[in-house]
């Protein structure tokens, strides 16, 4: 796969060339943060004459902002072409994990399902009628 990517041509390889670039930004951005924030900043980028430190969450960003000093002098003195004149700390949204499925802990006995099975007739609900029916069928079946 290197050999091909050495290769690369056109737009492969400005944007191979700006992956690069951004790694570097980034790499320089954590290596002048303590140990413990550098994981939490995933993403540099400019506006401007704007600095743009992208963070995994609100906690975090409010923390990074502590070494807003810091870093920009980093880049300053690393990037001065860049002439940066702030930094602006963004949070990055957060994807949110899909919520797991309730699984059923207990199951009606066969008197509760018989009991939930009668009720059902005398209930005037649709619904209720047709959710009575299907816990009962739920219930364990004797062994």
């Amino acid at each position: 796969m290197k050999p091909l990517l050495n290769q690369a041509r056109g737009n492969l390889k400005n944007l191979l060339e700006s992956a690069q670039v951004y790694q570097a930004l980034l790499d320089t951005g954590r290596d002048h943060l303590p140990y413990e924030m550098q994981a939490h900043l995933l993403g540099v980028g400019f506006e401007g004459q704007e600095l743009l430190l992208q963070i995994d969450s609100p906690a975090w960003a409010t923390r990074m902002r502590f070494y807003e000093p810091t870093i920009l002098g980093t880049f300053q003195q690393h990037f001065p072409h860049l002439q940066l004149r702030s930094v602006k700390v963004a949070v990055l949204p957060n994807e949110e994990r899909p919520k797991p499925k309730k699984v059923m802990q207990s199951h009606p006995s066969q008197s509760d399902a018989l009991a939930m099975q009668q009720l059902s007739q005398n209930v005037e609900s649709k619904e209720l009628r047709d959710a009575l029916i299907k816990l009962s069928q739920r219930a364990q079946k004797p062994r």
